[in-house]
């Protein structure tokens, strides 16, 4: 395996365009329920303020994104952060999502997070691997969650608990 030199920071808008086409490469029908496909650095901006995600860095190139959200609204849930991890084809391989995960999961402690949690599709062999190596759980299927290309795919829920 390559290994490529990187930092870790928050995004801002300057990373916008390379953002805008990482997401745009990643996500499709194997992994993602829905076609994200973002029209413009605007529209991307709207989803993901300025900070809301680390970044993967090298030479100036945006090579992965760590994202979370916080599942509901309930008090009693702030807790949890659901992340999703896009890692920009060129780097898959090289030890990006690993590293990309560890600067995540420190981010999420600073920000008082005790429990990632995540979906996968069961169509996403290679994730739902990598999750388990890195220490995540699978908690529930949701059964033939999404109807894709003719075809019932299960939703696979997986979490870790992050330790001090």
């Amino acid at each position: 395996m390559n290994t490529v030199d990187l930092t870790f920071r928050l995004s801002n808008r300057h990373d916008y365009p390379q953002l805008t086409e990482l997401e745009n490469l990643v996500w499709n029908k194997e992994n993602s329920p829905a076609e994200i496909q973002y029209a413009s650095t605007e529209e991307y901006a709207q989803h993901f303020p300025e900070g809301s995600q680390m970044l993967a860095v090298s030479d100036g190139r945006v090579c992965g994104c760590f994202s979370y959200r916080i599942p509901t609204h309930l008090e009693s849930n702030r807790h949890v952060a659901e992340l999703a991890l896009a890692i920009h084809p060129d780097f898959q391989g090289q030890g990006v999502a690993r590293a990309l995960m560890k600067a995540g999961e420190e981010w999420m402690k600073r920000l008082g997070k005790t429990k990632l949690s995540l979906r996968v599709m069961a169509t996403n062999p290679k994730a739902i691997r990598f999750y388990v190596r890195y220490g995540f759980v699978r908690q529930g299927t949701l059964v033939n969650e999404f109807l894709i290309n003719g075809q019932y795919v299960d939703d696979i829920m997986m979490y870790k608990m992050l330790e001090d």
